[in-house]
């Protein structure tokens, strides 16, 4: 029949053997050694301790202090032995493959090269450069390096385009030659051309002597009398016409625009040609703005009451002194918005 050693004491001739006390209902049991010494070790259904550390499942605990590990520990999978030390996914990553995919960082400084910012919630981000450096403060993006002059470039790949839907201009310059959408042109003509009393005549420019972008003269059917813009937007035209009277009396003109046929109201001007005694010239120059859509053409429009009166054209001078030849009629033409 077994024996109950309890609070006995085994022989030091047999300080080799072990056994258990603390009583049936403890939950963990002491267990001693052959000379009645307890030992650290202590175990129960479910768990274990040995000093400080318990076990209890699959958890390893300090009971005091720190947690000290001196050999290692191998677990049935590595799966469980992040979940053992409260690791999540980022332990599965090595340093130079890191994806964080959640959370936030801060108080954190980055250095080296890093790509994939798809957002800053913060409300600053600044570079590391201290001669040419960028901050990023709100929607502000400014230049804060050492460098007196520090300039911010944005340059696309390839074809691909810089776009901003709104832009304000507030000092500084823009290349002329980079500005897009510029239309000009100049044109005269170098002919005598008379007109009807009862009729509109429009001018005609025969000649271009700047050959620009977007505004050409096309023919009416019969003379090249159609300024004509290639896109919409707003122009400045300014025509000169150099008049002549070869009558005995002063007699008026009247000089008016029309778009596409149709007269531009507020257009007209009224001037006189003194007669041929007087000197029998007259210049007529005006600045008009007109606002067209893609296509559309402007024509100048002059009604003399006297056929007397016409647009003169006198042939150059070869000299001395050499003078160049007055057209009929001049026309500039420059888009302005």
């Amino acid at each position: 029949m077994p024996t109950n050693l309890t609070g006995s004491t085994i022989a030091s001739t047999f300080d080799q053997l072990l056994h258990v006390d603390d009583g049936p209902t403890a939950t963990e049991k002491t267990v001693y050694s052959g000379t009645g010494v307890a030992t650290a070790l202590k175990v129960g259904t479910l768990s274990a301790s040995v000093g400080n550390v318990q076990l209890v499942g699959n958890t390893v605990q300090a009971l005091t202090g720190s947690l000290t590990l001196g050999t290692d520990i191998t677990f049935s999978s590595a799966s469980n032995a992040r979940t053992a030390l409260g690791l999540g996914t980022m332990a599965t990553q090595n340093s130079g493959a890191v994806s964080i995919t959640g959370g936030s960082i801060s108080g954190v400084t980055f250095t080296g090269t890093f790509s994939g910012i798809t957002s800053i919630d913060s409300g600053t981000f600044t570079t590391s450069n201290t001669t040419t450096g960028l901050t990023l403060t709100n929607n502000t993006l400014s230049a804060d390096g050492t460098n007196t002059n520090i300039d911010i470039d944005i340059t696309p790949k390839g074809t691909g385009e810089v776009n901003i839907t709104n832009i304000d201009v507030l000092s500084g310059k823009v290349p002329f030659g980079t500005v897009t959408g510029r239309a000009f042109a100049a044109f005269s003509d170098i002919t005598d051309q008379t007109g009807s009393t009862t009729v509109a005549t429009p001018v005609k420019f025969g000649t271009t002597d700047v050959v620009g972008q977007g505004i050409t003269v096309v023919t009416d059917g019969t003379n090249l009398t159609r300024v004509t813009f290639a896109a919409a937007g707003t122009y400045a035209l300014t025509p000169n016409l150099q008049l002549t009277n070869t009558d005995t009396a002063d007699h008026d003109a009247t000089i008016w625009f029309a778009l596409d046929g149709v007269n531009i109201p507020r257009s007209a001007t009224k001037m006189t040609v003194p007669k041929a005694a007087d000197g029998g010239n007259a210049f007529f120059q005006i600045s008009i703005y007109v606002t067209v859509t893609a296509g559309q053409y402007v024509q100048v429009l002059w009604l003399p009451e006297n056929t007397a009166v016409r647009l003169d054209h006198t042939a150059a001078v070869t000299g001395p002194p050499a003078i160049p030849a007055v057209p009929s009629a001049i026309m500039s033409a420059e888009r302005i918005a």
